[in-house]
């Protein structure tokens, strides 16, 4: 309950003095993040089998009487219609030992599944519809196979065909047992998948409530302070610049953090649709915000028209955080970049390489892992992570390699859209 309550909380405060009018986008919002977890505590209780609901565990309790009913009547055919006939005397007393052993264990086992699954039902936190789901289903599959079995067996008695009373009786047995476990595994892999379809679809919403929330409250407030910082320059000594400085430089950090989790929440919380996206166009957008960012830095770019890839929009974070990195991290008196891309058989191959000091090869690998970032770095460690996780997403590659003469060169290998 505690994640739903925070979320609870938190949609209160994001939205604390807006009214909730009907058909309202804040309606929508708050029915989504407020609505579902107060549902969720209303419909939690009473799921165990000692509950005040006996309603609940009747399907639960129905199939486990399945199964004792099939224990029940497999120990009397196996006692009485298999070792003593019609006449009470041996019906078969030479039988095939591997035969009866399977024939009994199947028995058995079909019994002893049955009743510990009624018990497993009782004991889930399946909520009350979705048990009933799956009682329901084992009755269908019981009722669907048996019927099966005796249509075909009277066809065969219609033709004119025998079929005596054990070898009627055990067939009726085993398909009952077959087709009640049959219709309870379907019925559990639809309430399985039902249940992580509704988590996922809760994930999702909360995950979008966090970039509504990162957006409207944490990203506009880091505006604010920015600005002020701005205007406090001319009214602040020498003794206190340094403090403004470190202040720009927070929130500077903390601008880029957003953004970069709210690439990530935006990844992870929406169906992937690739599409065909040009990739001259988005490097020249890239390279031109980059450009805005670092006007001390020189960017030069080498893209073929043309060349599309399979991404979306967010290949744009991917290669502005690239161009970031290159000039963040970099010494040089003038950081200089360059963006170059090429086609190699059904792959693109993007290279942004830099001047600056490079990266020792022991450290490559760990420099995609979130929060790592060397001591001259302000943002977070999540750039880099934040390019991995995108490029994966988009069935590509990403490597660091050494540039020559000096300075790293990230590699992101693409598939083209027409591959």
């Amino acid at each position: 309950m505690g994640p739903y309550w925070f979320v609870y909380a938190a949609s209160i405060n994001v939205f604390p003095n807006r009214g909730l009018a009907a058909g309202s986008g804040d309606e929508k919002a708050r029915s989504v993040f407020v609505g579902r977890p107060m549902t969720l505590r209303m419909s939690g209780g009473n799921r165990w089998p000692g509950s005040k609901d006996g309603v609940l565990n009747v399907p639960a309790w129905v199939v486990s009487g399945i199964g004792l009913v099939l224990a029940g009547l497999s120990l009397w055919y196996l006692i009485v219609v298999r070792a003593y006939h019609v006449t009470g005397g041996l019906l078969d007393p030479t039988p095939v030992v591997v035969l009866e052993v399977i024939e009994i264990s199947l028995l058995g086992g079909f019994s002893f599944v049955l009743v510990y699954a009624g018990y497993w039902l009782a004991s889930s936190q399946f909520d009350r519809r979705r048990v009933w789901w799956a009682g329901l289903w084992t009755l269908i599959g019981l009722t669907g196979i048996l019927a099966i079995v005796v249509l075909v067996n009277s066809m065969q008695l219609v033709q004119g065909g025998t079929l005596s009373e054990p070898t009627f009786i055990r067939t009726i047995l085993l398909a009952a047992g077959g087709g009640a476990i049959a219709g309870l595994l379907i019925g559990i892999s639809t309430v399985r998948e039902t249940v992580e379809a509704r988590r996922a679809e809760r994930q999702r919403d909360a995950l979008l409530f966090v970039n509504e929330l990162l957006r409207h409250n944490v990203l506009n407030g880091m505006q604010v302070i920015k600005g002020n910082s701005e205007l406090l320059e001319d009214h602040v000594d020498d003794e206190g610049r340094p403090l403004l400085e470190t202040t720009d430089e927070r929130a500077e950090s903390i601008v880029e953090l957003v953004q970069n989790v709210r690439v990530l929440v935006d990844s992870v919380s929406r169906e992937m649709s690739l599409r065909a996206v040009d990739l001259e166009t988005t490097v020249g957008r890239a390279v031109s915000e980059a450009d805005g960012a670092y006007p001390g830095a020189e960017f030069e770019t080498e893209v073929p028209d043309g060349l599309e890839v399979r991404a979306d929009d967010l290949l744009g974070a991917v290669l502005g955080n690239l161009l970031s990195n290159a000039v963040d991290h970099n010494d040089a008196e003038t950081p200089c970049v360059v963006v170059d891309a090429e086609r190699n058989g059904d792959a693109a191959v993007v290279h942004v390489s830099d001047n600056g000091p490079g990266i020792p090869e022991p450290e490559r690998e760990a420099c995609f892992e979130p929060g790592q970032q060397d001591e001259s770095s302000v943002g977070q460690g999540l750039g880099l992570y934040l390019v991995r996780t995108l490029v994966d997403r988009y069935g590509g590659e990403v490597r660091i390699d050494d540039n020559e003469p000096r300075g790293t060169t990230v590699t992101v290998e693409l598939q083209c859209a027409d591959g």
